[in-house]
């Protein structure tokens, strides 16, 4: 007796774009979240925040940390997928902090662009590798994701808008 499946091209361009995007965020980052003391209001002195793939690059856990001149550092750890582009993190102990990141630029060296939160508020963030901090040589990817352009060549391709609900590979 055989056994077929039957799987959809469109599936596979997904899961391979999705997982180019998972790579390429793994690792670990730092520079400005624009994160804020909940009880203080003073703005984070610097952000660090990794992420770790699982075994297809699409999905991982990962962990935050928020330094404060005057008070203790603040860590938060999440889980992360990438769903057609869009990178959702799911922050295990405090959900209000859950966020999608649709609109950024990723190289080699940095990460930014824009996280919008379950409150509907967007945040700037600008990030620098670690992992890749002292690289002086070699091939420098890029890949660019905006809610507003999909048809770009630079975009990933067949990307919806984002939204805090998670549509797609689920």
């Amino acid at each position: 007796m055989a056994i077929t499946s039957f799987t959809s091209c469109d599936d596979v361009y997904d899961w391979v774009e999705d997982s180019e995007v998972g790579y390429a965020i793994s690792g670990h980052w730092f520079g400005d979240m624009d994160m804020y003391n909940a009880y203080t209001g003073e703005p984070a002195e610097g952000s660090e925040i990794q992420f770790y793939s699982g075994w297809d690059y699409s999905h991982g856990r990962g962990v935050e940390i928020d330094y404060y001149y005057c008070a203790r550092p603040v860590r938060n750890e999440f889980e992360w997928e990438v769903i057609d582009g869009c990178i959702y993190l799911t922050f295990l102990r405090n959900p209000g902090l859950d966020c999608v990141i649709a609109d950024y630029n990723l190289s080699d060296d940095y990460f930014s662009g824009y996280i919008d939160g379950s409150d509907g508020y967007s945040t700037r963030f600008r990030l620098r590798s670690y992992d890749r901090y002292w690289k002086s040589y070699g091939y420098t990817a890029y890949i660019t994701r905006s809610a507003e352009d999909t048809d770009s060549t630079q975009v990933v391709t067949g990307i919806r808008g984002c939204n805090m609900k998670k549509e797609g590979n689920n």
